[in-house]
């Protein structure tokens, strides 16, 4: 990403200035093919760089889309009032001192818009409004570079190409994985490791190995349990290993394809009371799903800051409730979707508008493309209708099946002699995005039951502040208590409040 901004920086071409309405004419001069299909976007700033990953999603300014189809080399794209936009027209952009750069994005199996297989081009300064900055030249001639893995002593980066997804997606996919390993590590050693499979939250993926190798080392069993950050990015978003119509058989493909391969290859598991899954926010949810979904394979889970686990609670809104709207409270308000502290910073209708502009791979496209069924046009049906907010009961019904709460309620005679003491959950009490509710509702549920399980409210912390050291010690600790591991390390620890 720094070359990214780098090559942009350097490469500002001298402010443009016209009377006309402001469009972009973009080309590309084959670099990854003669002609292109895609997605290709326009980020502006009237700041130093403009965002190329991604808007700000508490701070967006504008950007435009459009899809691309037989997009030939050295042929102008013209992109204004066809594009998709936060802004309601391009005359409503203000004046200013702007920066353009333009993005091309391929299908691949990432969800940031600059990824490998794209391209984006030279930055170019332009003065004006929307009414009246004419026409901005641009180019993406610049191919996103591949991302680049230095080796370690403790990291195994791997990835293996999925006959399950790709017979679905009728193309190469791959999983990918990043296997953490003890310094004196032996692979061939008679007894398998304890593991625990770590999955990320929206937007991470298995390269985020060295970052966790880091966190992990603040646990007294770092030397003994070995850890897999699994990959589950997808074009679309955050796949959550879930089973859908959109992002094909992710949770199948996991067990029978990639589990086996990687406890085969690295000497890992071989039996639940050896595995763990765990993760955080989109993570978290999906380790409590894989949990859930296969109760005698995994022998504990930890959900951190976990989505929406009871779509009662989705964030602030009630998909159940007899006109549910997503933007919109009964008493004429709007829902908030984020907040700093008790203080709502972001709400669902603004959210939308920009979410929507990135399309495949956003926040809420990512929830529908996991939970909702496949529409008429073979795109994930939505959830609610974008101008109004109204949600639409025929896909809510569709996403019942996707319910952690009305799951296990419907199950609960089977599932719960076999989870017995190996849910966990934690949350704070000012998430950022509200997922607290949900948990809450989650807890009172549990307590009704009378049912061995862990949840915790952690008092004033935000989505972040729940995964940290004390949490993964806690998480440690409970599987060497369920291993009997011996104690090898010393490191003080407080106890969570």
């Amino acid at each position: 990403m720094i070359s990214l901004l780098l090559a942009i920086c350097v490469g500002f071409q001298e402010p443009v200035s016209h009377e006309k309405p402001l469009q972009f004419s973009v080309t590309h001069d084959g670099a990854v093919g003669e002609s292109l299909d895609g997605r290709l976007y326009i980020m502006l700033t009237r700041g130093n760089l403009p965002l190329i990953g991604g808007p700000n999603w508490f701070n967006p300014e504008p950007f435009f889309a459009l899809d691309v189809v037989g997009w030939l080399a050295n042929t102008p794209m013209l992109v204004g009032e066809n594009a998709d936009m936060m802004e309601d027209s391009i005359p409503s952009i203000p004046s200013g001192n702007w920066k353009a750069v333009a993005v091309f994005r391929k299908q691949n199996d990432r969800c940031k818009i600059a990824s490998p297989g794209g391209l984006y081009g030279k930055a170019v300064s332009f003065e004006g409004s929307g009414m009246g900055a004419g026409i901005v030249q641009l180019t993406v001639n610049m191919p996103v570079p591949e991302r680049t893995w230095n080796l370690h002593q403790n990291l195994r980066l791997d990835e293996k190409k999925s006959m399950l997804l790709s017979d679905f997606y009728g193309r190469e996919v791959k999983h990918g994985a990043c296997v953490i390993v003890p310094d004196d590590y032996d692979p061939n050693r008679e007894e398998p490791y304890p593991v625990m499979y770590w999955i990320g939250g929206y937007g991470s993926d298995h390269y985020g190995g060295r970052y966790m190798k880091m966190m992990f080392t603040g646990s007294d069993y770092d030397d003994q349990i070995c850890r897999v950050v699994l990959n589950a990015q997808a074009y679309t978003g955050h796949h959550t290993f879930t089973d859908s119509a959109n992002n094909g058989p992710r949770m199948t493909a996991l067990m029978q394809e990639w589990i086996p391969y990687l406890e085969e290859t690295y000497n890992l598991g071989g039996s639940a009371d050896m595995r763990t899954v765990a993760g955080h926010s989109s993570g978290g949810w999906t380790a409590t799903w894989l949990q859930l979904k296969n109760p005698e394979f995994f022998g504990g889970s930890w959900a951190l800051a976990p989505d929406s686990m009871d779509f009662h609670f989705f964030q602030t809104v009630d998909l159940y409730e007899e006109n549910a709207n997503m933007y919109f409270i009964s008493d004429g308000n709007e829902h908030p979707m984020a907040r700093r502290g008790s203080t709502p910073v972001l709400f669902t209708k603004n959210f939308v508008a920009m979410d929507d502009v990135l399309k495949d791979g956003g926040q809420i496209s990512s929830f529908e493309a996991v939970f909702s069924q496949k529409s008429a046009d073979g795109r994930p049906a939505e959830m609610f209708n974008r101008e109004t907010g109204v949600v639409n009961p025929e896909v809510i019904e569709h996403w019942k099946q996707y319910d952690i709460r009305k799951y296990l309620e419907d199950n609960w005679d089977t599932l719960s002699p076999k989870l017995a003491g190996k849910i966990n959950i934690v949350a704070g009490g000012l998430d950022t995005f509200y997922l607290e509710l949900s948990v809450n509702a989650l807890q009172d549920f549990f307590e009704s039951k009378n049912f061995d399980v862990m949840v915790r409210v952690l008092e004033g912390a935000d989505h972040g502040r729940v995964f940290n050291v004390q949490v993964i010690r806690e998480m440690d600790e409970s599987i060497a208590k369920r291993l009997n591991l011996p104690h090898l390390q010393f490191k003080a620890s407080k106890p969570i409040e």
